[in-house]
This record gives C-alpha cells, structure tokens and sequence, in this order.
C-alpha cells in the first residue's frame, strides 16, 4: 500500500538481490470435501475432521480473536451445512456457501486446471524483497466456511477463504502474495520474544506492513469483489494515516503500563484486525515504502533481517526531518531503545 507523500528521496546504489525461487502449490482438497458435505443431507465425519490439519489450524487462528472459534462450533455449523440449514449465529459463514455450493464447486474445478499459473506472478512480485539463498516452497489451502473474509498464514502454508475471492483472479494472485510473503518472512525475519509484548506489536505490524505493501491492491484494476474491499481499506487508513500512527502511540502506552500478553491480544485485536480495517497494517506499510524510497531497496532487506526497532528507528529519524510524514509519538520513540540509532546505522552505513 503505497500512500504518496510531497517528497523527493536520493537514492543509495546497492546491488539488487539474486532471484528467489518462489514455489506455490494449490491444495483444494479442503474445499472439496466442505463443498461435498455441504447440504448432502449426511452425517459428517467428525473424527476426520477433528484430524484434520486445515481446520485445526484456522481455529488456532481464529481463537485468538474470539474464543468461540472452538472444535465443537465448528462441528455443530458444519453439520447444520450438511442439512442445507441455515444458522441465525452463522460464524463460520455456511449460510454463503449454502446459497451458492454451485459456483463454488465451479470455482474450485477452475482452480485445480490453472494450479502452475500462480508461481510465476508470485516470483516476480516476491523475488526482490527476499534475500538471496531463500528458497520457498508454499503451500495455499482453499478453505470454504471460515470466520473472516480474506487468508492467513502457517509457516510455509496459507489459507484463502474461497466464497470471499471467487471471480476475482487478481485479486486471488495478490492474496497469494501476501500470504507467501509470510511464509517467506519465516525464513529470514527475527522470531518476536514471546514475553516482549512491544517488540512483538512492532513485528507483527512490520510483517504485516511489508506483506501490504508488496502485494499493493491499490496497484490493480479489476472490479473484484475482493480487490474493491482492499481498495476500500486502503483508501480509510490513506484518509486517517495520521490517526493510525497515534493509535499505535496508544497501544503502546497500553503496553507500557500492561507489559503482558492479555494486554498484547487486546491491541491485537484492534490494530491488527480486519474488524478495524488492520490500522497498524497501514502503519507498517508507510514505514516500509518510506525506508525504500529513502535508502534503496539494498538497506530495506538489511532492515528487515534485523529486529522490528531498527527500521521504525530508520523511520523516526526520516520523519523527523520530513514534516509531511506521519508522526511517532514519544512512547512509540521510547520503545525504540536508547540505542536504536546505533542499530540503524549497521544497516545505512554497510
């Protein structure tokens, strides 16, 4: 998501990574078997399910946002999908694909043709923001009956809610790439400390930032149904960057005086959310775009290798002497460090 600012950036000349060797396969078998189930008139298979690796893995997901994404929900919606009824609490979003299980079905038999069209455009838009020497090979799940509109990620698997992206092809390939880029961030980004709640909200938006940025909907036209919601998302936090930045301010004045992780999962909630439109998406984004077009793509990767302080340090230091960028409030400097200058310049002066 690139927000435009009235600036002009000297460039550094630094060499350009070699190519990555970017690899997505397409496993719809999760959706085939939803699909199948759905208004069959059968008794699901319950045991199959609690096994199975997709769906434990969306409610772990998921249950960190609402603790009601639980097994036994899941069962119960997906059974009552099984009947062709529709449910008045519908969290896992049946009632959807209830209504159009045909042009899913269709959906899903297209996508099964077209499995080596992907790799090629995530290569070329993936390639240059990952270090030379990574090799990643990704694995997208089309999930049917889901929580939320859109993907996530685990480790080198991503999942992408088909009802929500079906006909809108570009926009599938940009969702692609976000959650590649994840999987890709595992293999070269420090791991957040688990008990440093302000250094794992600075990581998370960083990742998450990077991810939107690279895969920017802004940059497609197409009429999508998914591609016009990113659009719209983007378009708020471009109209409220500004509110965004102290948003974060006050997140981590939250952290300060609540440094544990039921403190961290409430600001996670807020800020990384969908529900809010993810402000601190908006924020990482601007921080990433800014760090490139200041320093070279070159000093970008350095920073992203290195702990999320130092390139929201870069940012700092940038800002302060660009009033047409967002502000960094005081807390959001003092979570920085006292030294986080000195972390900056391992990668400005290399």
């Amino acid at each position: 998501m690139k927000i435009k600012f009235p600036i002009i950036y000297a460039f550094l000349v630094i060499a350009a990574p070699a190519k990555a060797d970017i690899n997505v396969s397409l496993d719809t078998g999760f959706a085939e078997s939803v699909l199948t189930d759905v208004c069959s008139g059968a008794l699901i298979d319950e045991k199959s399910i609690q096994a199975s690796t997709a769906v434990k893995g969306m409610l772990s997901h998921f249950s960190q946002f609402r603790d009601y994404f639980t097994m036994d929900a899941y069962i119960n919606a997906r059974q009552t999908a099984a009947n062709c009824e529709k449910s008045d609490r519908d969290i896992f979003r049946f009632n959807d694909v209830i209504d159009n299980k045909e042009r899913l079905v269709a959906e899903v038999n297209a996508m099964k043709s077209n499995q080596k069209g992907y790799s090629g455009k995530l290569t070329s838009m993936l390639s240059a923001y990952t270090p030379k020497g990574i090799e990643y090979e990704g694995r997208a799940t089309i999930a049917v009956g889901t929580p939320s509109c859109g993907g996530w990620s685990s480790g080198d698997d991503f999942y992408v809610d088909l009802p929500c992206i079906a006909g809108d092809q570009p926009g599938l390939q940009y969702l692609f790439a976000h959650e590649s880029y994840h999987g890709i961030q595992e293999k070269f980004m420090p791991a957040s400390v688990a008990n440093d709640p302000l250094g794992r909200l600075l990581s998370a938006m960083m990742r998450e930032g990077s991810a939107t940025a690279i895969a920017d909907f802004s940059d497609l036209e197409s009429d999508g149904s998914y591609t016009v919601k990113s659009q719209q998302s983007i378009q708020k936090n471009a109209r409220r960057i500004q509110q965004n930045f102290d948003l974060l301010e006050m997140a981590l004045v939250y952290l300060y005086e609540n440094p544990n992780m039921t403190a961290y999962d409430v600001v996670n909630n807020i800020g990384l959310s969908g529900s809010f439109d993810a402000p601190f998406y908006a924020v990482g984004a601007v921080i990433f775009d800014t760090v490139e077009a200041h320093d070279g793509l070159g000093v970008l990767l350095c920073f992203l290798q290195q702990p999320a302080r130092a390139i929201v340090g870069r940012y700092a230091l940038i800002s302060d002497k660009d009033e047409s960028l967002p502000r960094l409030g005081l807390v959001t400097l003092k979570a920085l460090g006292s030294n986080f200058e000195t972390e900056v310049s391992q990668c400005v002066n290399q």
